[in-house]
């Protein structure tokens, strides 16, 4: 599975039970020569129409969880965007401080609540600092969250739904009327997978296929030999825009990531993570090209050089390649990996790595 997209704990619900897929009702021969492989069709008589998924939680409320993201925030649309000190109701002869422009630019905003003045509305994004609101564009923050296995263990082979997609009767072709629509970042169970011509197909039930380029599967991968056993490690896959968090050889967490687009390729190597803050800004790049300004970012935790792991509350495309090189995580994610992983971080500071307080192991590969 790979995708690209160009820019610039709640239960889950579980709403059908596993599948036993592959069972069959045969009578077997005691000889152990005698090995019986069930053909498609006598699979199929065994398995439900039912695919087992859980939907993607939309119930998640943010007013009611300000230790993950305690700002609400904005994009800046329309620019160049004029900052005033104060909330003016006449701006004749008000001089703006300074001017937000060039890109792909986001702020935190003091408070939600807008402040009417004269025929004007504005927000507050820092001390002593107004944008109006003709400026700004809001759009929710993702409540996507991936899969607690202390919590909730699951067996067998498992994959997101990187974009709607209805399943086909047969793997090779994509049905657009009749199969079932499964919704963007649904957890599905994969039965079976099959090659036809030259592409993945992946089945869920009976009748019910999907391509497997629309499914980031979570992989098991082995721990990498450098990494001692019984220690706490995170593997990136580019490939399919998954995050696997282990500890020793055991699979603890997993969820959806977006790494670098292809001119910004995330590194891929051992690391460790060498630093640690829970909020900061991030900016970089050219103005007019490829300029980001993101205030407030959460959860950054550093793997290599200016290259980490943290949340994004910009976008909710995770399963796809969007960065700028980092891996953005969706923030309920971001908010249980930087507690996992070390060094350990207070609030408001930023910590290094050391031999008394060590970086969390990172594993990045295709």
């Amino acid at each position: 599975m790979l995708f690209m997209v160009l820019i610039l704990g709640t239960p889950l619900t579980v709403i059908a039970q596993e599948q036993a897929a592959n069972a069959t009702n045969s009578t077997e021969k005691t000889d152990k020569l005698d090995i019986h492989i069930p053909s498609d069709k006598e699979e199929g008589a065994n398995e439900t129409e039912n695919v087992f998924k859980i939907l993607p939680d939309n119930t998640f409320n943010w007013s009611g969880h300000r230790e993950i993201l305690p700002y609400s925030y904005a994009q800046v649309t329309t620019q160049p965007a004029p900052i005033y000190k104060a909330p003016w109701s006449e701006l004749t002869g008000k001089k703006p401080k300074r001017t937000l422009d060039g890109g792909f630019i986001w702020v935190s905003l003091e408070t939600p609540i807008p402040i009417d003045s004269g025929n004007f509305t504005w927000y507050q994004i820092n001390k002593g600092e107004f944008l109006e609101q003709t400026y700004l564009s809001f759009f929710k923050v993702s409540t996507f969250k991936g899969i607690d296995f202390k919590e909730q263990p699951l067996e067998g082979t498992y994959g997101w739904l990187v974009l709607d997609t209805y399943t086909s009767f047969i793997p090779g072709k994509q049905e657009y009327i009749d199969g079932e629509l499964i919704e963007k970042h649904t957890l599905v169970k994969v039965l079976k997978t099959k090659m036809v011509h030259g592409q993945k197909w992946l089945k869920l039930a009976k009748k019910k296929w999907i391509d497997g380029r629309r499914v980031a599967l979570i992989t098991k991968p082995s721990r990498p030999a450098k990494i001692p056993p019984g220690a706490k490690w995170i593997d990136v896959n580019l490939y399919e825009q998954v995050l696997e968090a282990f500890e020793g050889d055991k699979l603890v967490y997993a969820t959806l990531i977006s790494s670098g687009l292809p001119e910004f390729e995330t590194p891929i190597g051992l690391f460790r993570i060498w630093g640690k803050v829970r909020m900061a800004k991030m900016s970089g790049g050219q103005k007019g090209v490829d300029y980001y300004f993101l205030e407030d970012v959460p959860f950054h935790m550093y793997f290599s050089a200016g290259i980490a792991l943290h949340g994004a509350y910009w976008h909710d495309n995770f399963g796809m390649k969007q960065s700028h090189g980092c891996v953005n995580l969706a923030p309920r994610d971001a908010y249980w990996l930087f507690n996992w992983t070390r060094p350990v971080a207070p609030p408001g500071k930023f910590v290094k790595a050391n031999r008394a307080n060590p970086g969390t192991f990172v594993y990045v590969h295709y």
